[in-house]
């Protein structure tokens, strides 16, 4: 299991366990259940995205935090970068570098695949790899 998703999984285990012990100690009245419940998914979504952050930033030197569409009419226009998986995200920044240098338009145009199929780039690497044991397949004939 690589870290990032181990990252992740340790986040959703933690807000599971904080849900869990409301519920045991239950809450004064309904609606500060649901006010806690909000605030410790919010928790959960901040640690995913503060791992999903630290770990683009180490590999590719950019901070997702102001993170905006430069390419309108994308199909992720407005999308949190965090509901594709992270080992996809990284995948896409490292592909799409080979058509731009600009590493943020790089995630930009990741994401909008990703939208259209969520493993587009094991996709992508599996198709491009059978091609080319075809193209050593071919030479050695």
């Amino acid at each position: 299991m690589d870290r990032f998703r181990l990252c992740r999984m340790i986040a959703v285990v933690w807000a599971s366990f904080g849900l869990a012990f409301l519920l045991i100690a239950g809450p004064g009245s309904a609606a500060e259940g649901k006010t806690v419940a909000k605030e410790q998914s919010k928790d959960m979504r901040s640690a995913t995205f503060e791992t999903y952050r630290a770990a683009i930033q180490k590999e590719y030197g950019i901070d997702i935090r102001d993170f905006k569409g430069q390419i309108k009419g994308g199909r992720a226009d407005g999308k949190d970068v965090t509901q594709y998986e992270l080992k996809q995200l990284m995948m896409g920044i490292k592909v799409e570098q080979e058509h731009t240098t600009d590493r943020m338009l790089a995630l930009e145009i990741a994401t909008d695949h990703l939208e259209e199929f969520p493993d587009y780039y094991t996709r992508l690497e599996k198709m491009e790899q059978e091609a080319e044991e075809e193209a050593e397949a071919r030479k050695k004939n």
